[in-house]
């Protein structure tokens, strides 16, 4: 999923075991697979405890539902119950070409795995949405197929910097509560475009989308309470419900937490960059460090999101564990 650019926030502000010395700061861990499922049933367990209704859903967590000898059952498991919603990019055309009009079908091996994988959190009455880098008639197919497969699916630019010219599949003017009541979608996660703060809320406010996910900040403040409760409500007067972005599997520059040291160098629980995302580091969250960064203080990331008035997450980079997999 795209990061927020740094020219933008001016912030104070998806394969082998792992193992790390005791110097390190980290002691052997299990397969970097259990470590992903066991982060976010971590979080599950954090935010329901205070907000029961919390919603949690988890981009790039489709690999983590095949069992494997690596992945067990019970890791299957665990994921389903603790994500209200899974989410996957590029379900139906492959990758994110420049023009998305050229995007390719995946071929049928490809589409077969993908189809098996989310029929599981589909059995489980968990809702699952689709997002694919494709334009012109290509959006179009893109929602068709996924509604035909049980899925809310839509089609868009890679940046996911604007609100498309067009209206929401299947808009409505119902109360959407629950996640399974959502007919369509919106990820705005970066808001460049919009030069002020009210034009931001304003624009997205105007929309009709049963679903928003948004960053927690616009610029170097995260959005409050009031801004949160005007983007809940559907320009036709229906109810929606809007989740935060926070990634889990990478930390950033740009981000709350980033200490100006960790540039020349990095905490243990930093890894290699992201050559993909400048600014990005793939984290080792497993780590301690890295929790504390996300949950469990007025501070953390995820506990600002619940201050704020979000009804969930939206968590990123779950696909990381491939990284170390394959790498450490």
């Amino acid at each position: 999923m795209v990061s927020i650019p740094k020219l933008f926030l001016t912030v104070v502000i998806g394969f082998g075991l792992c193992h790390f010395s005791a110097a390190e700061g980290d002691a052997k861990i299990s397969a970097p697979e259990t470590e992903m499922v066991d982060l976010a049933a971590e979080i599950g367990s954090y935010v329901r405890e205070r907000k029961p209704d919390f919603l949690l859903i988890g981009n790039g967590g489709v690999g983590l539902l095949e069992v494997t000898e690596d992945n067990a059952e019970e890791n299957v498991a665990r994921l389903i119950r603790v994500l209200d919603g899974f989410f996957m990019e590029s379900r139906f055309y492959d990758g994110r070409t420049e023009n998305g009009a050229e995007a390719r079908r995946n071929n049928r091996a490809t589409d077969e795995f993908l189809t098996a994988m989310l029929e599981k959190p589909l059995r489980a009455e968990r809702q699952v949405f689709t997002l694919d880098y494709v334009k012109g008639k290509k959006i179009h197919t893109a929602q068709e197929m996924g509604a035909a497969a049980g899925y809310v699916s839509d089609g868009g630019d890679t940046a996911l910097d604007v609100i498309p010219d067009r209206r929401p599949m299947y808009e409505n003017t119902g109360n959407v509560t629950q996640l399974k009541e959502a007919k369509n979608f919106l990820v705005l996660l970066n808001p460049e475009h919009y030069k002020t703060r009210e034009l931001y809320i304003k624009a997205l406010s105007e929309t009709n989308y049963d679903l928003l996910i948004v960053d927690l900040y616009y610029g170097d403040r995260p959005l409050s309470k009031e801004e949160t409760m005007r983007l809940k409500r559907k320009a036709n007067g229906g109810q929606r419900l809007l989740l935060s972005y926070m990634s889990v599997g990478e930390a950033a520059d740009y981000r709350t937490y980033w200490q100006p040291s960790w540039t020349d160098e990095r905490p243990h629980w930093l890894a290699e960059p992201n050559p993909e995302w400048p600014g990005s580091y793939k984290a080792r969250y497993w780590s301690q460090e890295w929790h504390d960064l996300l949950y469990g203080s007025p501070d953390a990331y995820l506990d600002k999101i619940m201050a704020a008035g979000f009804d969930g997450a939206f968590l990123d980079v779950m696909d990381a564990w491939q990284y170390f997999r394959e790498n450490e």
